[in-house]
């Protein structure tokens, strides 16, 4: 049985991030990025299998619906927001620590942590939509479909995304 550790991310280890989701993601993350998982309201975490550095979980604290119009903009008439979501940027595991409960153990960590804050209402996420193997594990996870986004990455083919949510309260 392997032995996996979730640790945060800090200075310290912030490469270690980065060198993951190089090999990760088809997607390319800008230092901006990098920098803002130490900011409050940001939860980061790596996953080690036998000591090794195998795994990865990023997100960020936003206003409530911002998933589902980003291009909102926002009333500063209004009274301070007091609902937000969390939105998953990244969850991912090199593919020989795969099937091993990493990927599992990470998202069970970002779904404790979202869920401490009562003000957190639901956690968001968006998968292309050709990545089958990523929405059969959301769905048998608890994440249910919202809704498709067309034109999503701008670099990718196909280009669009489903936005997925997770029902906190």
């Amino acid at each position: 049985m392997p032995h996996i550790v979730l640790q945060n991310v800090d200075l310290n280890n912030l490469n270690k991030v980065r060198n993951l989701n190089a090999t990760l993601f088809p997607v390319r993350y800008t230092a901006p990025f990098y920098k803002s998982l130490l900011q409050p309201g940001q939860f980061a975490q790596l996953a080690f299998c036998n000591g090794v550095c195998v795994g990865t979980v990023t997100c960020r604290a936003q206003v409530l619906g911002f998933a589902n119009s980003p291009t909102a903009h926002l009333n500063f008439q209004a009274p301070p927001p007091t609902e937000f979501e969390v939105y998953m940027m990244t969850l991912g595991v090199l593919a020989p620590y795969r099937r091993l409960g990493i990927a599992r153990l990470l998202l069970n960590s970002a779904i404790s942590a979202a869920a401490a804050d009562p003000s957190v209402k639901r956690i968001v996420l968006h998968v292309q939509i050709d990545n089958d193997d990523a929405l059969r594990f959301y769905h048998k996870h608890g994440f249910t479909t919202s809704h498709m986004v067309e034109r999503y990455y701008k670099l990718l083919d196909p280009p669009h995304a489903y936005l997925l949510q997770y029902r906190l309260r």
